[in-house]
């Protein structure tokens, strides 16, 4: 009996599979979604199952004191475990994003470890889509469900719980809209909108994804397992898209983009770390925010920008240019 397997990377693509899994593959059991938290694209290689060596980059708010100590061992333990499963997989649906460093590396990783064994490996990339599929994919979901609408105002939400439902559901179509709007306007492409991670897609919109997954073949398979092989025998403290495709790249690389969010006056690095996110995303790199918090840090190191007020996290630190 095979056992299917799907294949991603981080939690929020994890509960976004979990949830689209009943409309997409119903038959799959729930515990065969796998998802891999560390991110490949940073830190040793070598031997990614060494514990001590990849700490700092699985764990990498390990310091804030805001985190629950249980819940960081949990995290941790969800992923090793899910490593271990890798080995249980007799068919596997991989899910990763086009523009996505951490996602495309983890894609090598897993190949990898499972062509030796030359079972059925399926790809699903998430990265451009209609918008008027997504607008079709929401009139379904507000049509045939009850509609909840979340803000950042706590009053405001109160008030939407007391709103009838099919004011609700014209409330949040024209939110729904909106969002749509913007995200069109960041895009390169007119009509299409892009996803950068499998995380942020929607449960609803997966489908036209999923529809157009393929089985990879023997050469493909090869030439990932190759590729990964060169980045581990490279071994650089980074691998980034680098016009389209993934390589090893220095510590730095990123530095120029973050420099050029930083603000003039004293601001918080929260705002830096923002901006610098949405502009990497740009150049096809999904970064995250606490690998652009070290380099902040790195950068001050290298006195090409001043902490002014330090804190623990970028929400505490206060930054600007160095001035002249």
């Amino acid at each position: 009996m095979n056992a299917i397997y799907w294949i991603c990377f981080g939690d929020s693509a994890k509960g976004c599979l979990a949830m689209a899994r009943e409309a997409l593959e119903p038959s799959l059991d729930e515990e065969h979604i796998l998802a891999l938290s560390d991110n490949y694209a940073q830190g040793d290689i070598r031997d990614v199952t060494d514990r001590a060596a990849r700490a700092d980059i699985l764990m990498p708010w390990r310091g804030e004191p805001e985190l629950d100590g249980t819940w960081q061992t949990e995290y941790q333990a969800r992923h090793w475990a899910a490593l271990q499963q890798l080995d249980k997989v007799n068919e596997a649906v991989i899910w990763y994003a086009g523009g996505n460093p951490c996602e495309q590396c983890g894609l090598r990783y897993v190949v990898s470890r499972l062509q030796q064994r030359q079972i059925p490996v399926w790809v699903v990339e998430v990265g451009w889509i209609p918008v008027s599929e997504i607008a079709q994919a929401n009139d379904r979901v507000r049509d045939t469900s009850a509609v909840g609408v979340i803000t950042d105002s706590h009053v405001m939400n109160t008030l939407l719980r007391l709103v009838p439902q099919p004011i609700l559901r014209r409330y949040a179509a024209r939110v729904e809209q909106r969002n749509l709007r913007e995200r069109a306007a960041q895009s390169s492409r007119a009509g299409m909108a892009y996803f950068s991670t499998v995380g942020e897609t929607a449960p609803n919109i997966l489908p036209y994804f999923y529809k157009r997954r393929r089985m990879l073949t023997e050469t493909e398979q090869a030439i990932l397992l190759t590729e990964w092989k060169r980045m581990q025998e490279e071994n650089t403290p980074l691998r980034a898209m680098v016009d389209g495709k993934l390589q090893s790249v220095p510590a730095d690389y990123y530095d120029d983009i973050i420099l050029s969010c930083v603000p003039e006056g004293e601001n918080v690095a929260a705002l830096t770390v923002g901006r610098a996110i949405a502009k990497l995303d740009k150049t096809g790199n999904r970064v995250g925010d606490m690998q652009i918090f070290s380099r902040i840090r790195a950068l001050s190191t290298a006195e090409k920008l001043i902490i002014v007020r330090d804190g623990a996290t970028y929400r505490d630190m206060v930054i600007r240019k160095i001035r002249g």
